[in-house]
């Protein structure tokens, strides 16, 4: 009776493990879907669109050190690992006084798994969700200060719809999040921060109807597809009711792709004085300047600055923080890691 009840135990067992060792997980879903897919876009669950690009990322696992050749999408693997070169921007920042503060925008997959696919479940992206912050561990080490929204974006992910269905980007109540977080974080550091002259903001809310990127990428562009409706809110001066402009003498650079300009520079961005600029300048109290760019936020945002420096030799002059935002699928972007001055 015992060798019958041991063998049952043993057996219900092996039929568990095999269970969890076959359930799905983000990593294997993306790489199915991605390979599966002819375009762009993937179609999701509930009317969600994924850029493929996003869910090729996620396949592929660990992303830097010796794995980053492998893991990277660049041409030229030397520059493939984004650790050395984000560190050493990071010191070269600093030789200028100026203090770096990576925020990457984490995959809406990373986020949302359940509506990328109905087999999977906020669950299933426990081990990318991991790699990530063993990735922000590694820069920590090295000096880099992470402004990590993960945790605030799974604690919130039910609470508010924090990514556009049909596009790319995040959505309102997403960049409020990221605003809040970069705001607080030079807030808690910054000796320098109550030294500088503040104003007061208001933000008015406003509901926009939008056709997403990636309902155009899905070959929608000629105005036909799925739209949404997302709730922002425009940044506008308490007592001149005026939008924000970016100051190109504030202490504070936000630097990035796309993520820097939605819902801020209007036409195919959807919406003016509602974006992370906006936001950002509101939290803190003052206009910060704005280096945004479209398409990657890695290399081109950085060559940016740059010529910014070279055109005016004293722009870094009073620069106290640098708020470097892009999508984080760009950690193992077509565009890699090259070695990119802060000046001349």
């Amino acid at each position: 009776m015992k060798k019958i009840s041991y063998s049952l135990a043993l057996l219900v067992l092996l039929v568990a493990g095999a269970a969890v060792a076959a359930a799905p997980n983000l990593r294997e879903t993306s790489r199915e879907l991605a390979a599966k897919s002819p375009g762009s876009v993937v179609e999701g669950v509930d009317g969600w669109l994924f850029f493929k690009e996003e869910l090729e990322h996620l396949a592929v696992g660990q992303f830097w050190g010796e794995t980053a050749a492998t893991a990277s999408r660049v041409k030229d693997k030397a520059n493939a690992d984004p650790l050395p070169a984000i560190v050493e921007y990071s010191k070269l920042l600093a030789e200028k006084g100026i203090t770096l503060y990576l925020m990457p925008v984490p995959p809406k997959a990373l986020i949302y798994p359940d509506k990328l696919s109905a087999t999977l479940d906020p669950k299933s992206a426990a081990e990318e969700l991991t790699l990530y912050r063993e990735f922000y561990a590694k820069l920590t080490a090295g000096g880099v200060k992470i402004i990590d929204l993960l945790p605030d974006l799974t604690a919130n992910r039910d609470k508010a719809q924090l990514y556009c269905r049909t596009d790319t980007h995040y959505s309102g109540a997403g960049l409020a999040l990221f605003a809040k977080a970069a705001a607080e974080a030079i807030k808690k550091e910054a000796a320098w921060y109550g030294e500088v002259v503040k104003k007061e903001y208001t933000r008015n809310p406003q509901k926009v109807t939008i056709r997403g990127d990636l309902t155009q990428m899905a070959g929608e562009a000629g105005g036909t597809g799925p739209t949404e409706e997302l709730d922002l809110s425009v940044v506008t001066g308490k007592d001149d009711n005026k939008p924000v402009e970016p100051d190109m003498q504030s202490p504070v650079i936000l630097l990035g792709d796309s993520h820097a300009l939605v819902f801020h520079a209007g036409g195919d961005l959807h919406a003016k004085g509602a974006g992370l600029f906006d936001h950002l300048s509101a939290e803190l109290g003052f206009p910060v300047d704005l280096l945004g760019v479209r398409g990657s936020g890695v290399t081109p945002a950085r060559i940016k600055l740059f010529q910014r420096v070279k055109q005016d030799g004293g722009y870094l002059s009073g620069k106290k923080a640098l708020i470097w935002c892009f999508a984080a699928r760009e950690f193992t972007g077509t565009g890699g890691w090259r070695r990119i001055p802060v000046a001349p």
